[in-house]
């Protein structure tokens, strides 16, 4: 049995990048792998939250990171469970420490990107300044951990399939942030920017349609009750980017039928991936240009397009988010590491 020691599981991000493995620890206990908190293990995992400290500057946060894991006795981990493919501080992390691997939640397919300048790391907000010239010195080093951001959601809920067949009042959700109406930095970048920046195109083409909408008023939120009661109430629900490219509405377009629009993820490496354009969802471009196209196929083949993409949808995230496949994805991590014997 090889036992993995969890780092500072009490702190929230951490806890939500650790949530998948310990929902599925029976699974992993089968293939030989259980998890810990104590001092007796034969591998530590360290979460995004003990090494990352977006409230300083990134060369702060490395320092941090550093003196973090300098403290570690035994081999190491890194575990970036964030909900985006940028890499931003647990890269420089893995490149200047000890540790064996860095398990990222989803990646960039074309990993060139990752070394040609990126707005905080994320591609769809264009480019910028955060450059990985290492990259490809340590991609060995960077593995997909076979979590993310919808199997956080999917382990910390109990989903149902609602009855999809049942008179919706909206045409359309869109009941996402827009403004954020808070200032959120990112080692002393302003994030909000760019998150606005991202989610106002798609609200320009909302305005322009006569389609009936539930959005926010000036993006404050409201209850969660009245939230769910609005999206479950929608034939299509869309899920712009935000920090990053998943997140629970697309689970939520599943647990109540609606079609899912989102920007194309066909980009995006990960593990579970549920995303498949004109299959599970519906893909428009980053820039939201086709956006009203791609509304108005919907609404003109509703029934087709809400029984074949809901079906399908469903039967994906069923088939890949079980408990089975986290298993197995862990297992295959340890089987390359030298010395393990399976």
């Amino acid at each position: 049995m090889i036992k993995i020691k969890l780092y500072d599981l009490e702190k929230h991000r951490n806890e939500c990048t650790f949530r998948p493995y310990l929902w599925a620890q029976d699974s992993l206990k089968d293939v030989g792998i259980e998890f810990t908190t104590g001092d007796s293990y034969d591998y530590a995992w360290v979460g995004q939250a003990s090494i990352i400290d977006k409230k300083v500057s990134l060369e702060e946060s490395i320092e941090k990171g550093l003196e973090f894991t300098s403290k570690i006795t035994g081999p190491y981990m890194l575990v970036d469970g964030q909900d985006s493919t940028s890499l931003i501080g647990t890269f420089e992390v893995l490149r200047d420490s000890d540790a064996l691997l860095l398990l990222k939640s989803s990646l960039l397919k074309d990993t060139t990107l990752y070394s040609s300048g990126l707005t905080l790391g994320r591609s769809y907000w264009g480019p910028g300044d955060y450059k990985l010239s290492e990259f490809e010195e340590f991609s060995q080093m960077i593995k997909l951990s076979g979590t993310n951001w919808l199997s956080t959601h999917f382990a910390g809920v109990n989903i149902k399939w609602y009855d999809y067949k049942t008179p919706k009042q909206y045409d359309i959700s869109a009941m996402f942030q827009y403004p954020q109406g808070t200032d959120v930095y990112e080692h002393g970048h302003h994030q909000s920017i760019h998150y606005d920046a991202h989610r106002k195109p798609m609200m320009d083409v909302l305005d322009k349609l006569d389609y009936s909408i539930a959005k926010l008023e000036n993006g404050k939120r409201v209850p969660i009750q009245e939230y769910y009661q609005r999206i479950s109430s929608a034939k299509i629900l869309l899920a712009p980017f935000g920090y990053g490219e998943m997140a629970p509405r697309d689970l939520d377009a599943a647990q109540f039928g609606a079609v899912l629009i989102k920007p194309d993820m066909s980009y995006v490496d990960t593990n579970p991936n549920i995303f498949e354009d004109n299959v599970t969802y519906i893909a428009c471009k980053h820039d939201y240009s086709d956006l009203e196209e791609k509304i108005d196929y919907v609404m003109s083949h509703y029934d087709e397009v809400q029984e074949r993409l809901v079906h399908n949808i469903r039967e994906r995230i069923e088939l890949t988010m079980h408990p089975n496949n986290i298993a197995i994805n862990v297992y295959n991590i340890f089987k390359e590491q030298e010395g393990i014997i399976t």
